[in-house]
């Protein structure tokens, strides 16, 4: 198993409504491996914790068995390591390594979209190890129902188990995580700063650590301090946009409005 970051733990995970339920199934699934929730399928965007549950999960089994057996990765490696040993011929070998194991644990499982052959042997591989009661740990970017692709069978599989989404942290969730963070490197920062950076950034996880970076670094250019006044300097004092969707019947207003041309027109054969 490969831990990226030792600092992925249970201990370091801010829960809030936005993920309560997927932390609270793998800290159950890290005490009872195997025996409860198997599999489990987390589910949500970019950037909202999915890989850090993952190793927090994997490092607690470990460290209530340090025996135990744990392949750790993302599933293009899974699919990487497929295709080399059909090229060079150690499918066996391939097949003991993922099938004789403790738990399983792979991130980015729509990466099968779309891979026959992959899905074919990962399909078997699920089986050998469900049926051993062996545990499974999947992550996505969607639900199994919404990768493209995927084989009906595989969608089964993974609906059997439990199911959880991972959505956007609210603001105070938010603030919660700046805060973990800025202890996790040994900074303080104001109140005010803490929370004009969690509204600043209410996209993901990631971003937010990024904007504390920034913040972080300025204030050691600039000689140390913290204030909300280098906040505002380092990201911007307007906030961030929400991303905004536009639709096919707004786009045909706006060009039939610009154009001065009627919907029929539009729509119809003539192209003048």
């Amino acid at each position: 198993m490969c831990i990226r970051d030792r600092d992925y733990t249970f201990d370091n995970f801010v829960v809030g409504p936005c993920n309560r339920l997927s932390h609270a199934t793998c800290v159950a699934v890290s005490e009872a491996p195997g025996q409860t929730y198997n599999p489990l399928f987390l589910h949500g965007s970019v950037g909202l914790g999915k890989t850090h549950l993952l190793q927090a999960t994997s490092q607690a089994v470990l460290k209530n068995n340090p025996q135990a057996k744990i392949v750790y990765l993302s599933c293009e490696t899974f699919v990487n390591h497929f295709i080399h040993a059909v090229e060079q011929g150690g499918l066996y070998e391939f097949r003991h390594k993922y099938r004789y194991i403790d738990m399983l644990v792979i991130d980015d499982v729509q990466f099968l979209s779309d891979r026959e052959r992959s899905q074919e042997e990962f399909f078997h591989t699920f089986n050998s190890l469900y049926q051993s009661r062996k545990q499974i740990i999947l992550s996505a970017d969607c639900s199994p129902a919404e990768i493209p692709k995927l084989e009906e069978r595989l969608v089964s599989r993974f609906n059997q188990g439990l199911v959880t989404r991972m959505d956007k942290p609210d603001t105070e969730t938010r603030m919660a995580i700046v805060r973990k963070k800025a202890l996790m490197r040994g900074i303080d920062p104001p109140e005010e700063v803490i929370e004009f950076i969690a509204r600043k950034i209410d996209s993901n996880i990631r971003e937010l650590e990024g904007a504390l970076t920034k913040v972080h670094g300025m204030a050691m250019l600039e000689g140390g301090t913290i204030t909300i006044e280098l906040a505002r300097q380092a990201l911007g004092d307007e906030p961030t946009p929400p991303h905004r969707q536009i639709s096919i019947s707004q786009i045909i207003e706006s060009v039939t409005n610009h154009f001065n041309v009627r919907l029929s027109d539009l729509q119809g054969k003539r192209r003048s």
